[in-house]
């Protein structure tokens, strides 16, 4: 049987699952929420493989981006992702990778970059769906009408982490004009 190597690792704003499977990220989400189990089942399912607690480098290099992003030293993941899914879910995430850092989409917004405008319930559900937090940046994504909307990791945790992205973004813009 194939294995996925997973990792918890707790945060100051949360804990997090993380999981590689043949040197690729397959799972970068928060331990505890709503879909924990049917994501887990997608992900063992699409590799035929079990989760294993172990650690590896892919793993220690992982919590060091993810602590790196936490305090606003890192806009970006550089690691090598597995992404599980659907087609439609892939394009979904695709999208959500080019989304820039402090920046913000809707759901309709987004259902529009991948060519499905109709489909806003659809991108929703595949936001929701996502197993790589924060690699995959579905917390950029809010209501059209200005409001959070959903998050796994909380409405709390999703208005903090704009809140860190708006504030680098800010601040470089500054460093740039008295640079």
């Amino acid at each position: 049987m194939n294995q996925i190597h997973i990792q918890f690792y707790q945060t100051k704003p949360a804990e997090f699952i993380l999981g590689s499977f043949e040197d690729q990220l397959c799972l970068l989400d928060f331990r505890y929420r709503k879909m924990r189990a049917t994501v887990n089942r997608r992900i063992q399912h699409c590799l035929d493989a079990q989760f294993v607690e172990q650690d590896n480098a892919l793993l220690q290099v992982t919590r060091q981006q993810i602590d790196e992003y936490l305090v606003g030293d890192r806009k970006q993941f550089d690691l090598p992702l597995l992404m599980l899914g659907t087609d439609f879910q892939l394009s979904v995430w695709q999208a959500l990778r080019q989304l820039p850092y402090g920046f913000t989409c809707s759901y309709s917004q987004l259902a529009s970059e991948i060519g499905r405008a109709s489909a806003v319930r659809a991108v929703a559900a595949a936001n929701g769906a996502n197993a790589l937090m924060l690699a995959v940046p579905c917390h950029r994504v809010i209501a059209a009408n200005g409001g959070l909307g959903g998050y796994a990791g909380g409405l709390s945790l999703k208005k903090r982490l704009l809140a860190l992205e708006q504030s680098v973004q800010s601040t470089d813009a500054i460093d740039d004009l008295v640079g």
